[in-house]
């Protein structure tokens, strides 16, 4: 009987009382008054439910909750702010402390640098300067040189001939000690580190990202650090530490134009020192094995794009092309008519009797049409009664 009252159905909302009766039960705090505590539970419930539509749009209620992969929404925009501060993101789990290697201080504020939208005049003097008193440098020498010695020409450059404290702070380069965490909310994606979601069905450690000159490169995150500048305000911004697989084509990624799929590698490693990249460039991958123990598919991973949360992508429109025979017909030269606007009135037109005499109109020629001849509702109904009782009586009169 108790397991049918539970399997009941309520007829107006088709709910099953035994999740009502589970939601009861969570209620309950005070197994001595097991009533009362239903009672203040809902009450509560109510109450709050009420009180959260007269809060403030950005107050986070029951009725506006913080969407899946929120990255903490819009950043303050100070005067002089630069454009890598500015990203909104949001960490998230325990963090740990330690300090930077001096290889990876260099690497990292060389990185963040020359990919900090203000710096680009002072990369392309610096770029200038080096041709100038190298003509015969090569690209990938001039490559070298920026990876190398940008760094310090900046510092000293901005030192002399700026005041801007947040570019100031740039060219001096992060804290050593930092905090790196294990997960991180950016540009709809939710990134954890490849140690935190070793033992998760999910993934989303891969990442990619694309060079316009190489191509995309896809690797695996390892570690999520926010490194922190001298001097107020607070002035951060997140990195990525990666392992890379090998981007060479056909050696560490296969792609394959006619499915538009692409394979990594995952045994072979990208040789060059280029740990970090910023969050904000990053975009998330998956990589799935093939269900196949042949060697040739054993060393391969596929990678699938992951789209991101609240953000939809259009396609380019690029206006339509018409070739000369598809063009629409149209006439350039259109013969204009003048109109004339001066009207002459032709005096001579008699509109009445020159005589003065009264027009007699002829009598209408009644045809039944007009309205006073219409038959009204009432003698239609007259009419037919007075033949009905004409007939009865002719009937009576035969009997």
């Amino acid at each position: 009987m108790k397991q049918g009252l539970l399997d009941l159905y309520n007829t107006d909302g088709c709910i099953l009382l035994r999740g009502t009766l589970k939601l009861f039960k969570k209620m309950i705090g005070n197994k001595a008054s097991v009533e009362g505590s239903i009672c203040e539970a809902y009450l509560v419930t109510e109450s709050t439910q009420l009180f959260s539509h007269y809060f403030e749009p950005h107050v986070m209620t029951r009725n506006h909750n913080v969407t899946r992969n929120d990255d903490g929404g819009v950043m303050k925009d100070l005067e002089g702010n630069l454009s890598i501060f500015t990203r909104p993101g949001r960490l998230w789990g325990e963090a740990k402390k330690r300090n930077l290697s001096l290889d990876e201080i260099k690497a990292a504020q060389t990185y963040i640098q020359l990919n900090c939208k203000e710096v680009e005049p002072f990369v392309s003097m610096y770029v200038e300067r080096l041709q100038e008193a190298l003509p015969n440098l090569s690209q990938d020498q001039m490559d070298e040189s920026l990876q190398t010695y940008f760094a310090e020409w900046f510092k000293g450059y901005v030192r002399c001939n700026h005041k801007n404290e947040f570019l100031r702070s740039l060219a001096h380069g992060p804290l050593i000690s930092v905090k790196f965490h294990s997960v991180y909310f950016v540009n709809g994606y939710k990134f954890h580190t490849e140690c935190h979601g070793s033992a998760r069905s999910t993934m989303n450690s891969g990442v990619c990202i694309t060079d316009p000159n190489v191509g995309d490169y896809y690797g695996k995150i390892q570690e999520i650090i926010p490194v922190e500048y001298r001097e107020e305000p607070l002035k951060q911004t997140v990195l990525f530490k990666y392992e890379w697989f090998d981007p060479t084509i056909n050696v560490g990624v296969k792609k394959h134009n006619e499915y538009k799929l692409v394979d990594v590698n995952h045994r072979l490693r990208f040789k060059k020192y280029e740990s970090f990249i910023l969050a904000m460039q990053a975009t998330q991958v998956c990589y799935v094995s093939y269900p196949s123990k042949k060697k040739d598919k054993d060393d391969w991973l596929s990678v699938l794009k992951v789209k991101p949360r609240n953000i939809v992508e259009l396609p380019d429109e690029e206006a339509p092309t018409f070739s000369e025979s598809n063009l629409p017909f149209q006439v350039d030269e259109v013969e204009v008519h003048e109109i004339n606007m001066n009207i002459v009135v032709d005096e001579s037109i008699i509109l009445h009797d020159p005589n003065g005499e009264i027009i007699e109109m002829d009598e209408p020629f009644d045809d039944g049409l007009l309205p006073e001849h219409h038959e009204t509702e009432e003698e239609y109904e007259t009419k037919e009664t007075e033949e009905d009782e004409e007939e009865l009586q002719e009937e009576i009169d035969s009997d």
